[in-house]
């Protein structure tokens, strides 16, 4: 399948869950944020992607350190495009290594 018929089809996916949900007001509502992870090994470029969806989205993107964020809400649902930056998740798998390593003691 052709990234535009994917695109395409996820699409269209969201408006018959929307019509689903709206058909059906006992299902239960999903999370009320779609989000999309920029997924690169490169900061400058996971910025630019962010910075690229902000624009398009007409808001303000926000940088941290590496990590980038731009958000919109529609209504009750946000739509958001982050980046998580390097430092940050060698950070966190620095402080994930500890796990289980450390045990709380016993009834705790």
């Amino acid at each position: 399948m052709s990234a535009v018929d994917e695109r395409a089809a996820r699409i269209a996916g969201l408006r018959e869950l929307a019509d689903a949900l709206e058909a059906n007001p006992d299902l239960p509502l999903p999370d009320h944020r779609i989000q999309h992870c920029v997924l690169v090994d490169d900061d400058e470029a996971g910025q630019a992607e962010v910075m690229r969806a902000a624009e398009l989205l007409g808001v303000e993107a926000t940088v941290d350190g590496g990590s980038a964020n731009a958000s919109r809400k529609f209504d009750g649902v946000t739509y958001e495009v982050f980046h998580v930056g390097t430092q940050f998740m060698a950070e966190y798998d620095a402080l994930m290594s500890y796990r289980g390593a450390v045990a709380a003691p016993a009834g705790a």
